[in-house]
């Protein structure tokens, strides 16, 4: 029953976590025995959401009306009538239960919106399917919400942090092929098992054939909370779009990666704004300056093709989602005023066949440029750096 404080019952995240807990202690046991496949099992969903808030402590404050509005601006489904998504406040500041009709079912979404404004955490125990399709129909019809972008070492470093049981890779040109190409160019592969998956990945990465098609879409890593103890665990899927599936025993264990995993990125992407956006700042002995740093793109080992590069990125369409306005174009540059579909945010390009310089204004959100990156390396080659001006790698993996 609903009240001005929400659905009775969970009322807060530590309640949550216990429900969450007590879950997959009874799940797992009953998934191990009979072998049942994914998606016919309501195993926790949790998510990592990068949203654009009008005022930085809205979740916090006095007038939780403002949030709940909010909340049904970002996650109506646009093709429901108005008012059959509910957003219900709970006893404890920034945490909410959204529940939607979607297809034939009910799907419900627990958002913690507290403890980082930006950087919202979501948990479920709904079809993985139909989430997934509510959060990726919700980011494209909203521009204060993201998914975040975990390119393919960012996700070789998070399942170091366990033990490797499997990888998914994802590439696919076809995009950049022309309409007449005999060859597809695509790598799709989904391998599930042991440690000695690591070895198979790491042989395909490193293969002359395969190196550039080679992009990691997904990996599975268990983790335990104790060395000592191997009863305790959780065994993890996490997808480059920010997307944990968990299975196990132990929640504690997938919570730490959860949040290892939204710090690291924050960091990056606050990173990319504090040092590289352009802003005009007061000189020393008057005048102005211009402060801030291109955000370049480099190649290793092959060209880019400008035009037809330019014509396929900067049409509007996924995966990049971005319009441009060519203001100089031949087979050797081009300069790109673009916007931003995701967030309406302008950025401008300059390309080269051996560099891609982007330059983010004052205020823009860095989090477009790792979402730029990763779709590179999905959808283009897997063999680019990201420098600064200064020659700074801006999106190394934590701990390189």
């Amino acid at each position: 029953m609903a009240s001005k404080r929400g659905v009775v019952g969970i009322q807060s995240r530590s309640e949550l976590f216990d429900f969450l807990q007590n879950h997959m202690a009874t799940a797992y046991p009953e998934l191990r025995d009979s072998q049942r496949l994914e998606y016919e099992n309501t195993l926790l969903k949790s998510y990592i959401l990068e949203v654009d808030q009008p005022e930085p402590s809205l979740s916090s404050s006095q007038d939780p009306r403002k949030m709940q509005k909010l909340l049904e601006s970002i996650f109506a489904d646009p093709r429901e009538k108005s008012g059959a998504l509910r957003v219900m406040e709970k006893e404890e500041t920034g945490f909410f239960e959204l529940r939607l009709p979607f297809a034939d079912q009910e799907l419900t979404l627990f958002l913690d919106t507290v403890t980082d404004s930006r950087f919202w955490l979501g948990f479920s125990l709904s079809s993985s399917r139909l989430l997934d399709m509510w959060l990726e129909s919700a980011s494209q019809s909203s521009d204060r919400l993201d998914l975040v972008w975990l390119w393919p070492s960012f996700l070789e470093t998070i399942q170091k942090r366990g033990e490797p049981r499997g990888f998914g890779l994802d590439y696919d040109y076809r995009k950049f092929e022309a309409n007449d190409s005999d060859a597809t160019t695509y790598l799709k592969m989904q391998l599930w098992g042991g440690r000695e998956t690591a070895d198979l990945y790491n042989l395909l990465k490193n293969s002359e054939q395969f190196s550039n098609r080679v992009v990691l879409s997904k990996v599975r890593v268990k983790e335990f909370s104790d060395p000592s103890n191997w009863d305790s665990f959780a065994l993890q899927d996490i997808r480059y779009t920010g997307k944990f599936t968990t299975r196990g025993t132990y929640l504690g264990s997938h919570l730490a990666t959860l949040e290892y995993v939204r710090r690291e990125y924050a960091l990056r992407v606050r990173s990319i704004e504090d040092s590289c956006s352009l802003r005009w700042t007061e000189a020393e002995h008057g005048g102005v300056a211009l402060e801030g740093s291109a955000i370049n793109f480099i190649p290793a080992g092959f060209t880019l093709p400008v035009a037809e590069f330019c014509d396929r990125v900067f049409d509007g369409t996924a995966p990049f989602r971005m319009i441009g306005f060519v203001s100089t174009l031949s087979e050797t540059c081009a300069i790109v005023e673009a916007v931003d579909l995701h967030t309406g945010g302008e950025l401008s390009f300059e390309v080269y066949p051996d560099i891609i310089s982007v330059y983010l204004p004052i205020g823009s959100c860095g989090n477009s440029i790792i979402r730029f990156y990763t779709n590179l390396q999905h959808f283009f080659n897997v063999r680019f750096s990201v420098e600064s001006d200064s020659g700074d790698q801006l999106l190394q993996p934590p701990g390189v």
